[in-house]
This record gives structure tokens, sequence and C-alpha cells, in this order.
């Protein structure tokens, strides 16, 4: 299984509009994107930060460490002794744009950044290369010896076998999930929580017996990055939380979203991730929320959480039965979202305070 160069998908949500700010893009390709876990904060591609305070979007200038690395001072939500909180942290520029830009094939072991040229100030996506400890050492040796550091022989490097990590094999790159998940590592616990949610992932989205028992899930996928199990493990140990039994969501971020990834997705209690469940194949052709009572002659009006149905009355016609339940509905997402403010991030607090229920949802 040979690496190639990849970028990552963009959700159009996350990008900001630039469009009628007073600074110069660095290019005509410059976006910046929403980071997740940071408030009101934007990363280009080319490395610079936006953060948006005092009713104002500003262009940070961020420091340099004594090595000529790039860092912003930000604010960063992490749970802490029990709840979330924001922390002050330090973003460093190169390492943010290959997380959010880049598909890196092993982000257990690629955590050094080599910079085309070896040019440290320079943070456009394309010119960063996310690499393993050895694969850096060669890279720089052969780099300081020819000047030569093209694309296409880092990509020699980053296939070659003799500067893998130790966990890796060629075993543990086939595709043993659905033909087409692999663990990325020797050091695999199968029966861990972590593997568990990522073979219910893969099975979800891949798995054609699956779907005839479950057709909502037709149509979902897996990004690339986590079609490698490894990759899935890192960023399950930076977020899930110690003791707690939590559901991996992929839509409640963004609504309607098809795509399991580390942008989208996020670990909710299972009664948040219960509230979010539309009831398609057994609804018919009615609104979300609505049945025809026919001992009544009426519509009803009706939600369900946890087992339990909650009754909301009965209308002469579907679209005020509807509205009720919508109303009903976006209240109750709220109260939760505060019942469970101290165990969710702040980004699915929001997105549950802004959550909007639709007629043809």
């Amino acid at each position: 299984m040979l690496f190639h160069r990849h970028y990552k998908d963009i959700k159009p949500e996350r990008i900001l509009d630039i469009s009628n700010f007073k600074f110069i893009p660095l290019g005509t390709d410059e976006v910046f994107v929403k980071l997740m876990d940071y408030k009101n904060t934007w990363l280009s591609n080319y490395g610079r930060v936006i953060r948006y305070s005092d009713g104002k979007y500003n262009l940070l200038q961020g420091s340099y460490d004594k090595y000529g690395a790039l860092f912003y001072s930000l604010r960063k939500n992490v749970f802490y002794d029990g709840k979330w909180i924001y922390k002050s942290v330090h973003l460093y520029a190169a390492k943010a744009v290959v997380e959010e830009f880049i598909v890196n094939p092993d982000k257990a072991n690629n955590v050094y950044i080599w910079h085309s040229g070896f040019d440290k100030q320079d943070h456009y996506y394309r010119n960063l290369y996310p690499l393993n400890q050895e694969q850096y050492r060669v890279v720089k040796n052969h780099f300081n010896k020819t000047g030569d550091d093209s694309e296409e022989f880092i990509l020699k490097v980053m296939n070659d076998i003799r500067y893998k990590p130790d966990d890796w094999s060629r075993r543990c790159m086939e595709h043993v999930m659905c033909g087409i998940g692999y663990c990325g590592s020797e050091n695999v616990d199968c029966t861990s929580e972590s593997y568990l949610k990522w073979h219910d992932m893969i099975n979800r989205c891949y798995n054609a017996k699956f779907h005839e028992r479950q057709p909502q899930y037709k149509g979902c996928t897996v990004c690339e990055e986590w079609l490698n199990y490894s990759n899935f493990k890192v960023w399950y140990d930076q977020n899930r939380i110690a003791g707690m039994s939590l559901d991996l969501d992929k839509d409640i971020l963004f609504k309607g979203n098809k795509v399991y990834s580390p942008e989208t997705c996020c670990f909710v209690p299972h009664a948040i991730n219960t509230l979010f469940l539309n009831g398609k194949k057994n609804r018919g052709d009615l609104p979300l929320g609505v049945h025809f009572d026919k001992s009544k002659g009426k519509y009803r009006a009706e939600m369900s959480f946890m087992g339990r149905q909650i009754k909301l009355g009965t209308f002469d016609t579907a679209e005020s039965a509807f509205a009720r339940y919508k109303e009903y509905k976006e209240d109750f997402i709220k109260d939760i979202a505060e019942q469970y403010r101290n165990v969710i991030p702040d980004k699915v607090y929001e997105a549950m305070m802004n959550w909007k229920i639709e007629i043809d949802d």
C-alpha cells in the first residue's frame, strides 16, 4: 500500500467569508477555516489566524519560539477537573495547518514537519510534509547534500520500508475491515473501546448487510485518515473523557453530515445522540414528529426521548402539528444542552443551542 499526497475536504460551513476584509490574501487560494475547539478562531492554509473579539475580526500577528517556529497564543476548549473550560495554549502554525488541511497517513508517528526548502517561515499547506523522525532525518540530510526536497523524493522516502516505524508491517496495512479499513500498526488491542468504536463506524458505512437493517447509513463514508485505525485512536485518546460512556456522533456539529472525520465528529452522551434521530423510515410522507391519529381523525404531534413518548397535542393539519413539534423540540434540545453543559464541549453546546428543526428533515 503506497501513500500519496492528499489534502482534506473542507466543510463549506467552516470557511470564513473574507471578501469584505481589508487585509490582502497571501494567495488567491487562501481560505480561513474555523478551528472547532477554539472560540471564534479561523486558521488559513498559509498559517495565518483570524480571531473574532469585541465585535470585530482581527488578524493575529503571532510569535516565534527560540527555534523560529511561529505560534499563536489562544484559548482552547478542554475538559479539566470534571468540566469544560478554556485553557491558554500555544497553537503552532505548521502543526495546525497540517492538522486542518493535509491527510496525514500516520498521525501517531508523523509528528515532524518538513517545510519545503527548509524554510520555516513558509506555512503554505502544499509546502508542508508530516513525517516520522527517521523520514525527517533522511529528507533533511538529502536536502543538505543535494538541495533536493521534491515531493517525488519525499513520497519515495515515506513509502520506503526502511524508514517505517518499529510497529509497522505489511500485514497491518491490509484492508481487513469491510475491504477498506486497516490497523496501521502491529500494536492493536481489538478488544479496546477505541477499536470497537472504529470497527462499528467502518461497519456502519461499508457493510451492505448492515445497510439492509439500517438504510439511513447508506451513503455515509469515513474520511481517508480514519480508514487507518491507528489514526482514529489518536483522535479517540485526545477526545475521550475517562470514566464516561459516550457515543461517537457525526451530524450534530454539521446537520446532515455523512462523513466521519476528526473535523465533523464528537463524543456525546447517549441521551444527546438519540435526540437527533429522525425516524424517517417509520413516518411515511408526514413531517418529522407528526403522525395521523385515526381514532381522532387529526394529526398528532409527538416526540420520543430515551424510549419515552411525549404527546404534544392533536391538530387539524400536519403543518400545524409540525409547528408545535418544532417549537417544543428546539426548546427541549436547548434544555438538554444546559443539563449537560459540563459534559459536552462548547462546539456541541453551541450546535445544540442553534439547532433548527425543518419540515423536510
